[in-house]
Parts: C-alpha cells; structure tokens; sequence
C-alpha cells in the first residue's frame, strides 16, 4: 500500500537554526561530480525540489544558468533567501512543493532533491517531472550517510537517545518500515528506468554544538514537536555524547550519495 505524508508545511519550521547547523553538508567532490554526469553548463536550467534552507541549492548555484529552488515552507524559502544573499548567489526561490509543478519550470535538465523525495507522492511527482525535464534531462536525489571512524562509535549514543525521545506518527512509522519502497525501485518502475549511483566519502569532526543541533534537525525529534521535553533531550544529548568523547572531537565517515535517473536511450 502507498501512502502519502500529511499535508504539513511547517513540519520542519521550528528545527530550521538546527537543520542548519546540524545537518551534514553534501560533500563538495560530488556535487562536481554530478554536474559533470548531467553535463551542465552556463545555459542549463536546474529545480531544487524541497530545497529547505538551500543547503543543497547554493553550493549547486555555480553549475548552471539557472538554479530553481521550491519548498512547501515560507520561513524555508526565507532563511534559504538569507543565505544566498549571505553567500552571493542568485537562486529563483518559490514557494512551493511537488503539487506545484507547472510549466513555468520547463525545460528542466536537472531535477534535485536532497533528503525531500520520501516526503512527496514519488510516482506522481515522476509522471510531472516527465513532462517538465528536456530530452536527455535527469533527476538526481541526494543523501547523506553516517558511518563510524575507527573504532570510535558515538553514533550509537546519538542513535539511542535520539530514538527515545522520537515522537514518530504514523507516516514516518511505515516509511521507516519494510513496508516502504525503495526509492530505486519506485525509479525502476516509472519513465526514468535508467538508474545508477555514485558516491564519496568524507572524514569530518563535527563539534558538540554542531551535534546537539543535528539531535534537534528531525521531524520527530523537532522543538515544535517535543515541546516542554526539548531542553532535556538537547542536554542528554550533550552530556551523553561528551561522556563518550571526552576531548569533545567527534570523527565520523560522511557518505554521500547521489542516485541519478534517465529516461532509457531508445535504441
């Protein structure tokens, strides 16, 4: 069964300081990467689709011509409107989501999505992004993975805690289920059933703020959504994690990962 998440625009609103400053960057050397495997240059026209705080679509601005960035949350939109004036670029920033794809937007060579793709209805997005990107246009989704650095496994804390305090509905309890389709296989089955990956690794070292501030970024772990629990899930946090790592250094491996989508070439 396919379901879809709640209609909610500010499911992330009161988590958008931490998002910043908690959540892992996308490693430079892939976004290079992926601009190279969609052979972007200064003419081709690019959609950030649930763009959140542009954390995605700055550092991608300097690949193309034109850099369209959607998200269905206006304090989003406005805190990535601060930062890409803070960092000097010029994004076309909307509000907007994936029921909001209009003509307006087409022709398309690149389709992003970092850590946005499970929020939407996948296969009717796929049936709109059919329409809207150019021939040899593809889509791109974007992740990031942690991984432990030696033999040091504080992501395990992280981990427990966070989960305690998790106030998952009902949505992000069957997405976090066997029951949830892979997004390849959603790809495989829809009109861009040429699908690879690639992927880069990075050895980065977070500090405590940095962390505490992850903790906060998720949907269910959110200020909004923890209310009063809040500051006692951000000091377990801290002191979890500093019990653990004393000197306050915290390495760990970042994967990141980008699967890419074509349409099939036709013979």
């Amino acid at each position: 069964m396919t379901r879809i998440a709640p209609y909610d625009p500010e499911r992330f609103t009161s988590a958008i300081t931490h998002y910043i400053a908690g959540r892992p960057q996308y490693s430079p050397r892939l976004l290079a990467k992926l601009a190279a495997e969609a052979h972007l240059g200064p003419q081709s026209r690019v959609l950030d689709l649930g763009c959140g705080p542009g954390t995605l679509a700055i550092p991608f601005r300097r690949y193309c011509g034109t850099l369209i960035a959607m998200d269905i949350d206006p304090a989003m939109i406005a805190a990535a409107r601060r930062a890409a004036h803070d960092s000097g670029v010029t994004i076309d920033l909307r509000v907007g989501s994936s029921f909001d794809l209009d003509t307006s937007l087409a022709p398309l060579d690149l389709v992003i999505m970092g850590r946005s793709f499970h929020w939407m209805d996948r296969a009717a997005t796929l049936e709109r992004l059919n329409e809207l990107l150019a021939p040899g246009g593809a889509i791109a989704l974007l992740e990031t993975a942690l991984h432990s650095y030696g033999e040091n496994h504080w992501h395990t804390i992280f981990e427990d805690i966070r989960t305690r305090y998790s106030r998952l509905d009902d949505f992000n309890r069957w997405r976090k289920g066997e029951a949830f389709e892979r997004h390849t296989s959603v790809l495989l089955r829809s009109q861009f059933s040429d699908v690879e990956s690639m992927s880069t690794f990075d050895v980065r070292t977070p500090d405590i703020d940095a962390l505490v501030a992850r903790a906060l970024s998720f949907s269910a772990n959110s200020p909004a959504i923890l209310g009063d629990d809040a500051a006692a899930y951000a000091a377990e946090m801290r002191a979890g994690l500093l019990a653990a790592c004393p000197d306050g250094v915290f390495p760990e491996i970042v994967e990141s990962t980008a699967i890419i989508a074509r349409r099939p070439a036709t013979p």
